[in-house]
């Protein structure tokens, strides 16, 4: 199977040990940085500029792709004139709790998606036309991995990641729960900001380590630990970590009820907890990308998946709105805005766009601009919201009361009985602000319910 992919996979194991794979990556030539480690592209190539027919005249001699594999389209910007790929499009899509505004109107670029369980439902209510459950983490060989050199295990339990209350909501009382094993005389460590080398040589020096997932996934975590060789422990409620590991043989998994106990009694017994982390480590070496990534090739031969139909307006306005939230240089993202405006001149949806990518370009030299774009938005539409929602943002940084106060107003009448299409569209603040997650999820929870309502009133806030 050939592979054209936006990541390079060798990050995650060696390239002659992708099975049956022929790969070939593309990307900018200061990209991609791993862990510290900076993994080069087959193809030097900006997503963000350039376009489907561009990248593939780039492609080295005789290598025709199988598949189009795109990780992770709320970070990495997708290639303009997709339509034009004429091989299947998989997309493989990840913190959708943190990101779902900017990924929901991805729907006309893939023919497949590729998500956790709980995000299967979800994407095929917004419309992507194929949606398959793939686990696509795993251990990043070259960090993971036993080192005798770091020396004994003195860490009782340990934990290395966000540790951020706003992004990691559900997993912030849980950690004062592992701090407060120090009561019982263990040795807990948290901590952030390790990467690479050093968050290996971190989880050597664990005899535990403490995991929680997001959406009930098995995350990169859950492969990292037992590679380092420590023992795994688990939310027992987790949707398929049972997929990977076997429960007190591999891994140990927790509840609210035992969750101390479970910890207390894998210290106290050695040969016990030495067992399950030997055999929790060898188990994660056959859960390697390299044994992994062939999956992908057999979920798309049980079908003929194709991409939605979809108008180029559609197809503008998507990959423009993703990239707000990219790498992608402001000019690049004015750019594709304007194209999009271009294709609907008359679409609050557009000027909505071009409002923000003017400010994520100027900062806040495009005030002004942004202000004219939004006010003609709610001029073309006396119901859209999101345009109101921005207003009233650019409203409060002036600081004047009775502005804000009028704009507010134009906010609550809008949010009254609105229909999807009113609400489509981003608002500020970028990126992974708390009110930009309140947002997320919330859309999550009216999308699943079919209920708007839920979505809009957090465009109020």
């Amino acid at each position: 199977m050939r592979i054209l992919c936006n990541l390079p996979l060798e990050c995650f194991d060696e390239r002659e040990a992708l099975r049956d794979v022929e790969l070939v990556t593309y990307g900018p030539a200061d990209r991609m940085l791993v862990d510290g480690v900076h993994f080069p592209f087959d193809v030097e190539f900006d997503p963000s500029a350039g376009s489907w027919d561009e990248l593939a005249a780039k492609l080295p001699p005789g290598f025709t792709p199988d598949l189009l594999l795109i990780y992770w389209p709320d970070q990495e910007p997708l290639p303009a004139g997709l339509e034009h790929c004429p091989v299947p499009i998989v997309g493989v899509v990840s913190d959708y709790n943190l990101a779902l505004p900017y990924l929901a109107g991805l729907w006309p670029f893939f023919d497949t998606v590729l998500c956790d369980r709980a995000g299967q439902d979800l994407f095929r209510r917004l419309s992507f036309a194929d949606v398959k459950y793939w686990c696509q983490y795993a251990h990043k060989r070259p960090f993971h991995r036993l080192m005798p050199e770091v020396g004994p295990r003195d860490i009782d339990i340990g934990f290395a990641g966000n540790l951020s209350p706003s992004v990691q909501r559900e997993r912030a009382p849980w950690v004062e729960r592992v701090r407060r094993l120090g009561d019982e005389n263990v040795h807990a460590s948290l901590l952030s900001g390790l990467h690479g080398r050093n968050y290996g040589s971190f989880l050597n020096r664990c005899k535990i380590g403490w995991n929680r997932s997001i959406r009930g996934e098995i995350n990169l975590r859950a492969f990292e630990v037992p590679a380092c060789g420590a023992v795994l422990m688990m939310e027992r409620d987790n949707l398929e970590v049972r997929d990977f590991f076997v429960p007190d043989e591999e891994c140990v998994l927790y509840g609210d009820d035992d969750f101390e106990q479970q910890v207390l009694e894998l210290l106290l017994d050695d040969d016990r907890r030495k067992r399950i982390a030997k055999a929790g480590h060898h188990r994660a070496q056959q859960h390697r990308l390299g044994n992994r990534i062939g999956e992908v090739g057999q979920l798309l031969a049980s079908q003929t998946p194709t991409r939605p139909q979809s108008t180029e307006a559609d197809r503008v306005l998507g990959r423009a709105v993703a990239m707000l939230l990219t790498w992608a240089p402001g000019e690049n993202i004015a750019a594709a805005a304007l194209a999009a405006n271009q294709l609907a001149p008359d679409d609050p949806r557009t000027l909505n766009l071009l409002a923000l990518a003017t400010l994520r370009w100027r900062g806040s030299d495009g005030g002004g601009t942004a202000w004219k774009l939004l006010h003609r938005a709610l001029e073309i539409s006396p119901s859209y919201v999101p345009a109101a929602t921005n207003l009233a943002a650019l409203a409060s940084a002036t600081q004047d009361h009775h502005l804000l106060g009028r704009v507010q107003c134009e906010v609550d009448r809008r949010i009254e009985g609105p229909d999807w299409r009113d609400l489509d569209g981003p608002t500020l603040p970028f990126g992974y602000a708390e009110r930009a997650i309140d947002r997320s999820l919330a859309l999550q929870s009216a999308v699943r319910e079919g209920d708007p309502g839920l979505f809009a009133a957090t465009l109020a806030d």
